[in-house]
């Protein structure tokens, strides 16, 4: 794929016709993909543009996970791990200063208390315990509004332990990925290239800076390649990494669902594209 398709998202309907093979396998299969999502603005939840359709896609497409479990960027801890348990985790308005419609987005989808708990006994890289305290920040339920909008499948959001390292996030992955032989659609919902400070209008159209053009294509590239030892030393890039994630939150998600990738998986991107000049949307289906 060239540099100018990189910037630009691409056609709905060539992301579909790219992933119809790998979707019309996943259905047939008890083994579920699992999922990076860069989620890009809050606003997403109320826009309708090429990320939100192939996100809509995307869900239409995939076989129906008995559970979705979310390790969000938006939810860090420090020496622990959490998981919600409640029966109904409520909605989180983790987002300030936008228009009113965003606080009337609704997305009632039920917990999973059992497995919640499951999880938290079976965690090894930290203590964890379940939650019932937090619910589903933006970067859950902006994605979820559209990849499955009657809110009918349990989820669990999962905290992010800002204390682990690069190395220690990709063996939590690892560690999750028996949850696919039981139907669980494992999501990490962060962002590609991420720098808030330097990003541009949401709205009007930005011209990618140069070092997240080259982030993307030099990080995707091991991804790519399947030196996902690379991808868990992503500092070793210096300046370049500095400027596309100044903290690093939001490509913990990426190395997390790089842990859930067996040697039989595919890697799929799509909703490609650079939002706001500072803001890598692409997204990855491993399956």
């Amino acid at each position: 794929m060239n540099r100018r398709a990189i910037i630009q998202a691409g056609s709905i309907a060539a992301v579909l016709q790219s992933l119809e093979p790998v979707l019309a396998a996943a259905s047939e299969s008890p083994r579920m993909p699992s999922l990076f999502i860069s989620h890009g603005t809050p606003l997403h939840a109320i826009w309708d543009n090429d990320y939100t359709r192939g996100w809509q896609a995307l869900g239409r497409s995939l076989p129906r996970p008995s559970a979705i479990l979310s390790l969000s960027a938006h939810w860090i801890t420090r020496g622990e791990i959490l998981l919600t348990a409640q029966p109904s985790p409520p909605v989180i308005y983790d987002a300030r200063g936008f228009p009113a419609p965003l606080y009337q987005v609704k997305y009632p989808a039920p917990g999973e208390p059992a497995l919640a708990a499951e999880l938290a006994s079976s965690m090894t890289l930290r203590p964890a315990s379940v939650n019932a305290d937090w619910g589903y920040d933006h970067g859950t339920w902006v994605v979820l509004s559209h990849m499955f909008p009657q809110a009918d499948i349990p989820v669990i959001q999962l905290s992010l332990d800002y204390g682990m390292s690069p190395q220690e996030h990709f063996s939590l992955g690892q560690q999750l990925a028996f949850l696919r032989d039981r139907g669980v659609l494992i999501m990490g919902s962060g962002q590609f290239v991420h720098n808030l400070r330097l990003m541009g209008s949401r709205t009007e159209p930005v011209e990618p800076y140069p070092w997240a053009i080259e982030f993307s294509e030099v990080v995707g590239g091991w991804i790519d390649e399947r030196a996902f030892l690379n991808v868990q030393h992503f500092k070793s890039l210096g300046e370049l990494a500095v400027l596309a994630h100044p903290t690093w939150d939001h490509f913990l998600p990426v190395l997390n669902i790089l842990g859930t990738v067996s040697p039989e998986d595919g890697l799929h991107w799509f909703n490609r594209g650079i939002m706001s000049g500072s803001m890598d949307m692409r997204c990855l289906l491993v399956g």
